[in-house]
């Protein structure tokens, strides 16, 4: 395997030039093989042993096929390095290992919770993100980007890996051919075989194992004793009763049985890995060498299951199939593999985190790629701070950057209706989260604390379950409170605070659990068209604002962060635009002008 790599590396020939190559042998051997079948029809029978010198062609077509679909797939990986898979994502499956692996329950207070994954349109951004070849690799950078890491240790060792995946070109190709190999299941049922309970051992299973050996000393009655007669009266009785039986286990099981034919080529992948010479990835193959060796006879057992989802006429696939019913093949190899898990959950956990943490460092390596603009951030301990530099929105497509230092422990950010405070509260919210997950930053600059990230920006209501928008702000906001009140730093980015109810209650309320937030561990960035609270807040909020103008043409925008309270407002000249009738303009402007008297 090792020198076919190297041919497949340093070859100068294409994967088109291989398909040409393989085309010309195979007719070539045809045609030979006609040349000798005449001969010994028309002279001499004894010319068909020329056939044999087909046997060395024959070997050399395997090899050339086998190097035409390796080059097909190294040219795919290369044409696709750097760019966006635009597939579609099933995030329930996805979903699975977050919600059900241990440090979900053991470290919920650092955890990105559901209302913030959502403000920051994190859907969206791990599919731009998501280049992933494997159901563990899609998992794990799920999980990754819901984690925040608190140990700068930590990230730069993961870092390593990434940038190792972005200049060592073969052997991440190596590893994506491996990863290519394994695939992506449908269903994911192999998430949910890893972290949900194990399927309970079958009761039946010495019955399994009678039925197969009766199967078998059957097979062999009947070809010495009984006849066609036999056959009749044993060997298809027999087959009826183990295909019920495969039937019924594979129709409340299916899943889980392709999970187990998902699980056997995940080791042996892991197998394959874990010889990788390479010191970047030393520990890494290490340890799949040591879960690889643990569970070595799920890999063997699982060999020869009959494919996932087959379905073919070939006479010699048909026949396998029924072989492998006749004989209870499958479902003995199901509950004997349950076995296997049960005896080595760690070593099987292992294999699925490390191969998926692998993909998902890829993955990323490849976005980085797709982008010129990103930095690595830089983490302080020493003060509360949060600095960085032309930050930009990865999911824009002509993004304005911006620029803040923020050295206090809140600002404010004031502007009319989209004049982009809400997008910088995202594009802070992402810098923040990609620095402490995927170390990158889109910046000039990054330097900042370690933080609990948590925001408010979602304005919709959750019809769902029953609560109004008001309710669930205030109840989100109890959250920051509470984790105000820990001993790390919560990044607090709240959009228009308790905007569901009425104004005289809103803007009380509000500085309130602002006031408390500033004085507590927390760092807090808000953003409000509210002028009367931004005012409010300067006892130590430090004012920052957008600005926009009305006309004519329409609105327009420049997106650049100011500092200061904004002294325009557009919601009339907006209506004046939209061509409202004039008595409505005109009354406004009146109410306007004698309210700030």
């Amino acid at each position: 395997m090792k020198s076919l790599r190297i041919l497949t590396e340093y070859c100068l020939l294409s994967a088109r030039q291989f398909s040409l190559l393989l085309k010309f042998l195979i007719g070539f051997s045809i045609c030979i093989a006609i040349v000798f079948i005449a001969l010994s029809i028309k002279f001499n029978p004894v010319f068909l042993w020329g056939l044999l010198s087909l046997i060395p062609f024959a070997f050399l077509t395997i090899i050339i096929y086998q190097k035409n679909m390796l080059q097909k797939q190294i040219d795919l990986l290369r044409e696709n390095w750097g760019k966006e898979n635009d597939r579609k994502r099933n995030f329930s499956e996805i979903d699975i290992s977050y919600r059900n692996s241990g440090f979900h329950n053991k470290t919920e207070n650092i955890l990105i919770d559901d209302q913030t994954w959502s403000d920051l349109n994190m859907d969206d951004i791990y599919s731009s993100i998501d280049r992933t070849l494997t159901n563990p690799g899609e998992c794990t950078l799920y999980n990754i980007l819901r984690k925040p890491v608190l140990s700068d240790t930590i990230l730069k060792k993961r870092n390593g890996i990434i940038r190792f995946f972005q200049n060592n070109k073969e052997i991440r190709e190596q590893i994506q051919i491996k990863l290519l190999h394994l695939g992506r299941q449908k269903g994911n049922g192999i998430t949910s075989l890893i972290y949900e309970e194990i399927p309970p051992s079958s009761s039946m299973k010495f019955l399994f194992s009678f039925m197969a050996l009766l199967a078998l000393i059957s097979i062999i009655a009947v070809s010495i004793f009984w006849g066609a007669t036999g056959f009749i009266l044993l060997i298809f009785p027999i087959y009826i009763v183990n295909l019920l039986t495969t039937n019924k286990i594979r129709a409340r099981l299916v899943f889980k049985l392709n999970a187990i034919r998902y699980l056997g080529s995940m080791v042996r992948i892991a197998k394959s890995i874990s010889v990788i010479e390479s010191p970047e990835l030393k520990e890494y193959c290490e340890k799949l060498k040591k879960a690889a060796f643990a569970t070595e006879k799920i890999a063997r057992k699982t060999f020869l299951l009959f494919p996932e989802n087959s379905i073919s006429s070939d006479a010699i696939t048909l026949l396998y199939s029924h072989i492998d019913t006749y004989f209870l093949r499958e479902v003995r190899i199901f509950y004997a593999v349950l076995d296997e898990m049960r005896a080595h959950e760690e070593d099987v956990k292992s294999i699925y985190n490390l191969i998926g943490e692998l993909d998902a460092l890829q993955s990323v390596a490849s976005y980085r790629e797709g982008f010129s603009g990103y930095i690595e951030p830089i983490f302080s301990e020493k003060e509360i701070m949060l600095e960085i530099q032309n930050a930009m929105h990865p999911l824009l497509t002509n993004p304005v950057p911006n620029s803040i230092s923020i050295r206090e422990k809140g600002i404010s950010i004031t502007g009319s209706n989209m004049a982009g405070k809400t997008t910088f509260l995202r594009t802070l919210g992402i810098n923040a989260l990609f620095a402490q997950t995927i170390y990158t930053c889109f910046a000039s600059y990054y330097c900042g604390n370690f933080f609990r990230i948590i925001s408010l920006i979602n304005e919709a209501d959750n019809l769902i379950e029953g609560k109004s928008y008001y309710l669930m702000e205030a109840e989100h906001l109890l959250r920051m409170i509470k984790a105000s009140q820990e001993d790390f730093l919560t990044l607090c980015l709240i959009d228009e605070p308790l905007g569901g109810t009425n104004s005289a209650e809103r803007v009380i309320a509000s500085f309130e659990i602002l006031r408390f937030l500033f004085e507590h561990n927390a760092l807090v960035i808000t953003a409000t068209h509210d002028l009367e609270l931004a005012k409010k807040l300067e006892f130590g909020f430090k004012s920052y604002h957008f600005t926009d103008d009305v006309d004519d043409k329409g609105l327009k925008f420049d997106f650049k962060l100011k500092e200061g309270i904004t002294s325009t407002s557009n919601a009339i000249k907006l209506l004046k635009y939209l061509k409202y009738p004039e008595d409505i303009i005109n009354q406004s402007m009146k109410k306007l002008s004698s309210d700030s008297q």
